[in-house]
């Protein structure tokens, strides 16, 4: 009998790379236990390195990269990072750095050195350019009050935001707005 493993895997962004490495999976006969941004849990049909190996062969044919070795909990972080973003009813009083420890059981200044080596970057540089991207989106793509975006990337208050995406852009959100130049980026381009 083959044991419950978990995979954690690069790229997932969004409810559809969910959909994709579910029937992945599952025609390659795992049973799911659980699925989120950057980790499947489930058991595999055969407990064999040939097994994670087709499971990877098949998630890079659509995108995907498994992670082995300390890169695993470096997609389970991204995968966090971008469902915490991207959830309007997340509580936006949770830290980040508590959701990432509580999730993974680890400690963050642990993780955080870990993230910086793997990737080249901070972990709050990943989130700060994770919500700037859903920023510039939101406020091209709705009408809806800056405040309100500010409330739904999970900052204190709308100066901050205002703050935040003045440095990281050049104007401020309203200006932006006006412009209406924008491109969307992949978000695991990012």
């Amino acid at each position: 009998m083959t044991k419950t493993q978990t995979v954690y895997i690069d790229h997932m962004v969004c409810d559809r790379c969910k959909t994709a490495v579910r029937q992945i999976a599952t025609n390659l006969g795992w049973r799911i236990q659980s699925l989120e941004l950057g980790r499947l849990t489930g058991v595999p049909p055969r407990s064999t390195e040939e097994q994670l190996d087709s499971l990877a062969e098949q998630l890079a044919t659509v995108g995907f990269r498994l992670r082995q070795g300390s890169g695993d909990v470096i997609s389970r972080i991204k995968g966090l990072i971008i469902a915490f973003v991207y959830d309007d009813l997340a509580n936006s009083s949770t830290r980040i750095s508590d959701l990432i420890t509580q999730d993974i059981g680890q400690s963050y200044p642990h993780l955080s050195r870990l993230f910086k080596r793997e990737e080249g970057r901070t972990i709050t540089e990943f989130y700060r350019i994770q919500r700037m991207e859903r920023a510039r989106r939101l406020l091209v793509t709705t009408d809806e009050q800056v405040s309100l975006i500010a409330y739904r990337l999970h900052y204190a208050t709308c100066g901050r935001f205002t703050a935040a995406f003045r440095e990281a852009t050049g104007l401020s959100p309203t200006e932006f707005r006006e412009r209406g130049e924008y491109q969307p980026k992949a978000l695991d381009s990012l």
